[in-house]
């Protein structure tokens, strides 16, 4: 075959030289059809009837057989006048001194499948092979006879033999059929081939061109698109052109699905080509029809040829409606004065013009060349316009741009000299709030505790750190405060830890409402005869609800986290109420643990305050060092993950690590903190400890256990009537009272105290528990026998104070609450009483004695806090 059309080209440049009479004839008209084909039907002298045959118009109509199943053959006749084609003698070639004749040539464009051609009875050549089967479907067929086929006929009868031999479709079509001088059909067949490659070189060289300019400029996806787009027509056009018959020969499957798969691709890159020229994003139509493309490519690929014509049907469809979307793309850029898209509207309308024809072409609507490649052209230089104008526009603009540079540049620079004067404007008088804040809330915060037991200190790092004029300062959410105050006639060092809400000025302002409200309660304790007559638990909760009034005014925009505690001086007992605010750690023998391990309280400031107040107490040992801080200690930034976002810790046991490793030493535990990581919030530590350095104290009376014991066994039955038996235990008390107060003498006093109980002496048994209670105030078990026994003793007010220790201490016991109730009833408090019996009947409302009292005690209408 490629060395034929060889010969061919060669003959038509010769024959193309010479001065040519004949003239080539179109078979256009009515063409008559048959199913079936026999040599006969191919003679000049054949007539076909009616009756058999069929007339029809050219272009042929195959629908019949196509849709059908039919295998094997169909013949098409047509004849016309000999004279049509003027031959003459003056034309003719002498050949080797043979009898002159003239050289004529048939183009039947695009034939399917197995062809065979016939001139008033000549075979002239054909395409395929019927047995043994060999399709030569969709080949262009070119061919050149002399005219002695034509015989001394007046009528050039041209049959065509047609064979169906498997699913490819019966096809004649693309090109006019026709007969003429073999120079003028040869030259016109390569005149149309050289012009076809001459604009696939351009379309290919305008597609390199921008996918050049995309490997230099990411950014413009639309050079990408574009020319993916040019590239994707250069190959669709080439498999158009009859020099595809060249690489493909008969290969069929390999050829049309490559050439559908190209189709398929050159819509979805128009569409997204235009969605980034225009808009600059991805359009998401555009990439639903990148997915189906990609379907019907995947399928196309893989299906049989007619699944394969099929896919391609519902594909054209699919393409004449998302040509109608681009165009509405390209309108309503327009309307939205996008200048390019005006250029961009003309070009395309031309371009639509000729896909629409093309695919109706493909639908055999149409019986034309495609004209698509012609049209594309007027759309590459509309595109050609559009770049040159924009590349217009941005030139004038710079040239506008570097003339009014430097005024330009002087007034941005005129308009940030003056932004940033008013910045600085701003941030002197931020920082003068914040040195003024800061200045209200230094003489709130600090250790003012002289004790030769209890030893503080004071860390406290601010996150918010600023200069005003020639002063450094920080200022944040946290306060820390130590006072040393006298209840009972002991001395304790009282102590807050807060952490407001908020930030700098925010959190610095509800610092400095409870150093204020903290202050006056301290101040308020000092001079006032009665706060001093309270007990450690009492004045803790005085100063809780006092601070808890405060802040919930604020209607919940200032709230704060804190532990307010109470140390004993004398004995280490540390009391403490903990809202929400991190643990406080014990520092022992080396080892750092939790002293809490559970919630206790919500904020200070939340008005439906969770949970009961209650009062903690821990009994600090010598060398005993107790840390409380803020969450600071905890919420350091470990690290940055992959995306940028910093990792805060998490774990709250790494503040035991780092006290342990510290030491128990607040610098050196700042430093293992921060060799850990960075700070995100306010750090504030209060470091209390318990007669660290004291010497170890011996046992003032190491014999006073064996001692009791040994009196105990000589004392007599307990008896009410029996003087000697009170008179020996009481001045074994009276021992105990003059010695040092040390641990080993709590388990002999609780022994006496009972052993008094029985005795039913309640005055003995109250000078007892309360030797007991003053030396080992953390014994709250022993504090409620005392308040049971003053009430036996008929002290009731004293009896109820007591009892009120007890609870704030364990607000969940039964017993406790049933005593304190009975108490205040007892001392004519029964508001109070009945408030106390109500918690006792919400523990167990079926206790005997908790309906015993409920017979006793009057409802006294609403209850009062507490």
């Amino acid at each position: 075959m490629k060395k034929k059309r060889i010969s061919l080209l060669l003959l038509a440049a010769f024959l193309a030289s010479q001065t040519l009479a004949a003239e080539t004839v179109f078979l256009d008209g009515d063409w008559w059809i048959k199913e079936g084909f026999e040599r006969k039907y191919t003679e000049p002298d054949f007539a076909p009837s009616s009756e058999s045959w069929e007339k029809v118009a050219y272009p042929l109509d195959f629908k019949r057989w196509n849709d059908t199943d039919y295998k094997g053959w169909v013949t098409v006749r047509y004849s016309f006048p000999r004279a049509s084609l003027n031959l003459g003698k003056g034309n003719s070639l002498e050949v080797m001194g043979e009898e002159s004749s003239e050289e004529l040539a048939i183009f039947t464009g695009f034939i399917s499948d197995v062809s065979r051609i016939y001139i008033n009875g000549h075979l002239i050549g054909g395409l395929g092979s019927a047995d043994p089967y060999e399709n030569g479907s969709y080949m262009n067929y070119l061919e050149a006879f002399p005219d002695t086929v034509l015989g001394d006929s007046d009528e050039v009868i041209v049959t065509f033999a047609l064979y169906r031999g498997s699913d490819y479709s019966l096809a004649l079509r693309d090109s006019r059929l026709q007969i003429g001088p073999a120079g003028e059909v040869i030259s016109s067949y390569y005149y149309a081939e050289v012009l076809s490659f001459a604009l696939l070189s351009i379309y290919l060289a305008v597609g390199l061109y921008h996918l050049l300019l995309y490997t230099r400029r990411r950014k413009e996806s639309h050079n990408l698109f574009f020319g993916l787009f040019c590239v994707g027509v250069t190959l669709y056009w080439f498999m158009r052109t009859g020099s595809r018959d060249l690489v493909f020969s008969n290969h069929v499957l390999i050829r049309t699905s490559l050439e559908y798969s190209i189709l398929y691709a050159l819509g979805p890159l128009l569409v997204l080509f235009f969605s980034q020229f225009l808009y600059r994003r991805y359009s998401k139509i555009g990439l639903v029809y990148s997915g189906f493309a990609t379907i019907c490519i995947l399928i196309t690929v893989s299906a049989p040829y007619p699944i394969k014509n099929q896919v391609l049907n519902i594909s054209n469809l699919v393409a004449v409606i998302m040509l109608v979307y681009i165009l509405y793309y390209v309108i309503r850029a327009a309307v939205q004065k996008n200048k390019d898209a005006y250029y961009l509207l003309a070009g395309f309308f031309l371009f639509l013009l000729g896909a629409v024809h093309d695919i109706l072409a493909t639908f055999q609507v149409l019986n034309t060349p495609h004209i698509t490649r012609y049209a594309f052209l007027v759309f590459i230089l509309g595109i050609a316009g559009i770049l040159a104008n924009r590349f217009v526009r941005v030139h004038n603009q710079v040239e506008e741009l570097n003339q009014s540079l430097e005024k330009k540049v002087e007034k941005r620079t005129e308009q940030l000299q003056n932004s940033l004067q008013e910045i600085q404007t701003l941030k002197v008088q931020q920082d003068g709030d914040y040195y003024l804040t800061s200045l209200l809330i230094k003489p709130l915060g600090g250790n003012f505790v002289e004790s030769r037991n209890i030893d503080i200190d004071i860390l406290m790092r601010q996150k918010k750190q600023f200069q005003f004029r020639r002063w450094e300062a920080e200022i944040g959410g946290d306060l820390v405060a130590s006072h040393t105050i006298e209840l009972q006639g002991k001395r304790y060092a009282a102590f807050v830890n807060g952490d407001a809400m908020g930030k700098s000025i925010q959190g610095a302002g509800g610092a400095l409402v409870l150093g204020v409200v903290f202050k006056a309660v301290i101040s308020r304790t000092q001079q006032s005869s009665d706060m001093q007559r309270l007990s450690p638990e009492r004045w803790l909760r005085i100063c809780f609800e006092e601070l808890q009034n405060v802040f919930v005014s604020f209607d919940g925009t200032m709230m704060i986290s804190a532990i307010l505690g109470l140390v004993d001086e004398d004995t280490g007992i540390l009391y403490f109420i903990n809202a929400e605010h991190p643990w406080a750690v014990l520092y022992r023998n080396q080892k750092a643990t939790f002293l809490e391990h559970e919630l206790q309280l919500r904020k200070i400031g939340i008005e439906a305050l969770a949970g009961k107040l209650t009062v903690q107490t821990f009994a600090m040992e010598p060398g005993d060092v107790v840390f409380i801080g803020s969450d600071g200690r905890d919420d350091i930034q470990i690290g940055v993950d992959k995306a940028g976002h910093r990792i805060i810790n998490e774990d709250e046991n790494e503040f035991l690590r780092r006290v342990e490793d510290g030491d128990g030493q607040l610098d050196r535990i700042e430093e293992a903190i921060l060799s850990h990581g960075v700070l995100t919030d306010d750090f504030t530590l209060i470091r209390i400890a318990y007669k660290e350095d004291a010497p170890i104290q011996p046992d003032p009376d190491p014999e006073l256990f064996q001692t009791w014991q040994e009196r105990k066994a000589r004392l007599p039955e307990p008896s009410e009537q029996n003087r000697e038996t009170t008179r020996e235990i009481s001045e074994f008390l009276g021992h105990i009272a003059a010695l040092p107060g040390f641990p080993a003498q709590k388990e002999v006093l609780k022994d006496l105290a009972q052993t008094v109980a029985r005795l039913k002496d309640h005055q003995l048994a109250i000078s007892a528990y309360e030797l007991l209670v003053q030396r080992f105030p953390e014994d709250t078990d022993s504090l409620f026998w005392l308040s049971y026994h003053l009430k036996r003793a008929g002290d009731y007010k004293r009896a109820a104070d007591v009892g009120e220790q007890v609870r704030l201490r364990e607000r969940d016991t039964l017993r406790y609450l049933i005593h304190l109730s009975d108490s205040h009833r007892l001392n004519g408090n029964m508001h109070r009483a009945r408030k106390i019996l109500n918690e006792a009947a919400n523990l167990d409302p079926d206790d005997e004695k908790v309906q015993l009292l409920q017979s006793k005690i009057p409802d006294a209408g609403a209850e009062v806090p507490g």
